[in-house]
């Protein structure tokens, strides 16, 4: 019960601060960009958008929600109630999870996926872990520049070996589904093959993240205790 009250404490929280309204613009920036292609070359830039999207935008919000309570000393509210860090990180990722499977579920309509159900879960993985990753940089930092700065390596790594592999870069090799993100792009394609090896990756990489994240979230919870 008090999960859900923090997951939707952060829903009502980020539509305050215009979240819902800056991701519709994108969408239909995105709506005119993918009018001027056709074919194949559309469904690679869809299928892109649809993966970095929602990603990318995810990461760069977690951190201004995290700032911006930060700013406004939520923060301080968070961590002298019961809320655990657990339940802290839950709600602000499944809150951006939601934003990102309706933008998601949005942008694919103008591409193509053999799997929509595997394409909503590449969608949801993709952003369980770009948030993740917005986490473990939002509570280390306390400007927005500190955090645009420290999530340049996560979208160097996140964004370019993905987008290469999507082009046709070792599409067939199954040690690029060691990297999460191609893993999450397989799935947005909705291939079925190599499937078990792309959950495999995707549920290491969240684990993994999701440890670091704790982490970062406790010492954050010491540090403004102080």
């Amino acid at each position: 019960m008090r999960q859900t009250k923090v997951i939707k404490g952060d829903i009502v929280f980020q539509w305050k601060y215009g979240f819902y309204l800056l991701y519709l613009l994108v969408i239909l920036v995105y709506m005119i960009i993918f009018s001027f292609f056709t074919g194949d070359t559309r469904n690679l830039i869809v299928s892109c958008c649809v993966y970095s999207d929602p990603a990318s935008m995810g990461m760069f919000f977690m951190g201004a929600l995290i700032l911006l309570e930060k700013s406004q000393h939520i923060t301080n509210s968070i961590i002298v109630s019961p809320v655990t860090p657990r339940e802290y990180i839950a709600g602000k990722v499944l809150s951006f999870a939601l934003i990102s499977l309706i933008v998601g579920a949005i942008l694919i309509l103008f591409g193509h996926t053999d799997n929509y159900f595997l394409c909503m879960l590449g969608i949801l993985t993709g952003s369980v872990l770009f948030s993740l990753c917005g986490v473990i940089v939002g509570t280390m930092v306390n400007t927005l520049n500190q955090y645009i700065l420290g999530t340049v390596p996560f979208e160097l790594v996140g964004f370019a070996p993905v987008i290469a592999y999507r082009a046709g870069l070792m599409w067939d090799n199954s040690l690029m589904l060691i990297h999460p993100g191609c893993a999450a792009m397989r799935l947005i394609e909705g291939k079925a093959n190599m499937l078990v090896m792309s959950l495999i990756s995707l549920a290491v990489w969240i684990c993994i993240l999701y440890v670091i994240a704790n982490k970062c979230v406790v010492r954050m919870y010491k540090r403004v205790g102080e």
